[in-house]
């Protein structure tokens, strides 16, 4: 039986990020969620797994920047700060050379065989600069809103379950309504699974706010293209979420032994997956 570091279980909680992964390829989860803990013969030294998760894909780096210069916006707004789009602006594009200059060494991809081309990053910069430019425009709109809480990890229980949740911007009309913002930088579609995300930060807010499902609304900006999607819950919805959380999260922890996590492999996914490399049935072409 696998032995796993005791730390494993103190940490070990539900989350959308989870979900996400789980759903896409359950090797991966076994990588990333799980591996860095065995302590009895790994099939990989753990060592090894946290070295490898240094490595981020690069799309997702394009979304961590813009979510970071967003954040550090509204901290500025929060505490009564004059919001800066020029500095917001420079200081993304000299992120994202900092990328460039060492040839995006750093990204799962280029770790996984892919040559990153220049014009890669004169797109994100140009993608991420239209981005900034949309919340700038849209932040009037929010700045009446009292500002409570923005890109801070959250937890809370379902039953033993602990979930992890991390609202971009939580805020409060005049009226007293909460609303939970989530800022996406990608398309503007339902791929992902959104509602759920949504949901699980309406649990979240009724239980650290103590308020009813009908005082808290969510909302999701989608960037590039400046739409917005909002979402009401009601108590029913609310209770399948909080019935499918605990059965999902059991079926992740229903067993710690490397067989149990089948690989799901597919060329665009697992060029994108920091563990290809140690993964023998990665769809990659290595250098």
């Amino acid at each position: 039986m696998t032995e796993l570091d005791p730390f494993f279980f103190k940490i070990n909680s539900w989350s959308f990020t989870k979900h996400r992964v789980w759903n896409r390829c359950q090797r991966q989860y076994y990588f990333e969620y799980i591996a860095p803990y065995i302590k009895s013969a790994p099939i990989v030294d753990p060592e090894k797994i946290r070295w490898l998760k240094n490595f981020t894909s690069k799309f997702v780096v394009q979304g961590q920047l813009i979510h970071d210069i967003i954040d550090k916006q509204i901290q500025l707004h929060c505490e009564n700060k004059p919001m800066d789009l020029d500095e917001a602006m420079s200081a993304f594009s000299k992120k994202v050379s900092l990328y460039k200059n060492i040839g995006g060494e750093t990204f799962t991809e280029y770790h996984n065989g892919e040559k990153i081309a220049n014009s890669f990053f004169a797109a994100i910069d140009e993608n991420g600069k239209t981005c900034l430019q949309t919340f700038f425009g849209k932040w009037p709109g929010y700045r009446s809103r009292e500002c409570l809480r923005h890109e801070e990890f959250d937890h809370f229980n379902i039953g033993d379950v602990g979930i992890t949740v991390k609202v971009d911007f939580v805020g409060r009309l005049a009226d007293g309504t909460l609303v939970l913002t989530d800022w996406k930088t990608g398309r503007d579609d339902d791929e992902y699974e959104t509602e759920l995300q949504m949901a699980a930060y309406v649990l979240w807010a009724k239980e650290y706010y103590k308020l009813s499902a009908d005082s808290i609304s969510t909302e999701l900006v989608f960037l590039k293209t400046g739409a917005t999607k909002p979402y009401a819950f009601f108590e029913e919805q609310l209770r399948e979420v909080q019935e499918m959380i605990p059965l999902e999260f059991a079926a992740m922890n229903a067993s710690y032994e490397y067989g149990d996590f089948p690989a799901r492999p597919s060329q665009r996914e697992c060029l994108s997956c920091r563990f290809a490399e140690v993964c023998p049935e990665a769809a990659v072409r290595r250098k």
